[in-house]
């Protein structure tokens, strides 16, 4: 059965963060957070910064009808291989594992025949799409102006409903997206310059999002995979910089194993985030992630977690085992089984409600982060037809 994970896991950390009942098991020492409030406040305005108009409209595509092209193509390969959605604290960190593995390996399969020189359809180059309110879709605008330049197909971005859905009455435009084609034979890299900017290309406005994606493979018929994703997204207050690399090997058998080592900046306040994890998949129907090590420091604080996560399929079970530690020193424990997950002190005390916000906000920033890669590049996929 396919995984569901970001559903079975948002309810497990949910059902988690409230069995808390219990007695005082310990007498040491019990290592604390010292401002668990700031923290909270501190990975809000993380999340904010991905909630411009201009980011929200262009994470919405990835449900916009009307793709550019209707067969999977290199560049939307190559935006499915790098793992950027929208944040959420209520989700669990590596719901997307499964799907992360399952683009890495048809990434893999669609640029398998080497370098191109264009990694978007050439039929696309120059090409202009916006909104067209009596098909309710995307279509190609050849009347457009001013037209797009020949290396980038451009999407025009709409005002969007809370769900995703451009509001077609009256109908908005709040910005526009250039996929730029910049790929090169010497050397030999598939790259994708993906740019969103605020108001319309006759009179640009700020640049909410730029970044670059690229990937590479081994073997023919491949073997491994190699994506990195590199750039910045603002609100034009705080910008949010990431540097990403993510790599996938036996991707030609049901059991591929992966790497994800990336690092976030916020500007202000000053916020420094690394992920180093390992996915391996020991049969079809299970994925165990390792979490090396994951950071958030601001400061003299620095807040990491580590540990182990397993997910089975069919029957569905999840297992975690995760350590949280305050500047080097144990803090708290989540781990557990299904509706057993349970977070507690190091000493075995339950955690503050103060505490408990702080943790909720937490524990599911490794997938946020990353997530919000996947959901910048979501709409690129659709829109190049991956």
């Amino acid at each position: 059965m396919p995984f569901h994970r970001r559903q079975c896991l948002g309810g497990l950390a949910v059902a988690a963060a409230f069995v808390l009942a219990g007695c005082n098991s310990g007498t040491a020492p019990q290592t604390q957070l010292p401002d668990p409030q700031g923290l909270s406040n501190d990975l809000a305005t993380v999340a904010g910064v991905l909630a411009s108009s201009p980011f929200q409209s262009f994470s919405a595509m990835s449900a916009a009808s009307g793709s550019p092209a209707a067969a999977p193509t290199r560049a939307g390969a190559l935006l499915r291989a790098a793992p950027i959605v929208s944040p959420s604290t209520s989700d669990a960190p590596y719901a997307n594992a499964a799907a992360r593995f399952a683009a890495l390996r048809s990434s893999a399969a669609r640029l398998a025949s080497g370098i191109s020189r264009s990694v978007v359809p050439p039929a696309l180059l120059g090409q202009t799409f916006t909104w067209d309110v009596a098909t309710h879709a995307y279509i190609e605008n050849a009347s457009y102006t001013p037209t797009a330049p020949s290396d980038r197909v451009r999407i025009i971005l709409y005002d969007v409903y809370p769900d995703g859905k451009i509001i077609e009455g009256p109908l908005t435009v709040v910005g526009y997206a250039d996929l730029v084609d910049e790929s090169t034979t010497a050397p030999a890299v598939n790259k994708l310059h993906v740019i969103v900017a605020a108001s319309s290309p006759a009179t640009p406005g700020a640049t909410y999002v730029d970044y670059t994606v690229s990937g590479s493979v081994t073997g023919s018929p491949p073997t491994a995979f190699t994506a990195t994703a590199a750039g910045f997204v603002t609100d034009l207050t705080r910008t949010l910089t990431f540097n990403a690399t993510f790599a996938v090997t036996n991707v030609d058998t049901d059991n591929p194993d992966g790497q994800i080592d990336a690092t976030w900046d916020l500007d202000n306040p000053a916020i420094h985030i690394e992920l180093h994890e390992t996915i391996a998949t020991p049969n079809a129907n299970e994925i165990d992630v390792t979490l090396t090590d994951f950071s958030f420091t601001r400061g003299t604080q620095k807040v990491s977690e580590h540990g182990s996560l397993s997910i089975v399929a069919s029957p569905q079970t999840v297992t975690v085992n995760l350590a949280i530690d305050v500047n080097g020193e144990l803090w708290a424990r989540f781990s557990g089984t299904n509706q057993a997950l349970d977070v507690r002190h190091a000493d075995g005390t339950k955690l503050s409600d103060v505490e408990l916000v702080a943790f909720t906000y937490l524990y599911p920033l490794p997938d946020t982060i990353a997530a919000a890669i996947q959901s910048m590049f979501a709409p690129c996929e659709n829109l190049m037809g991956a």
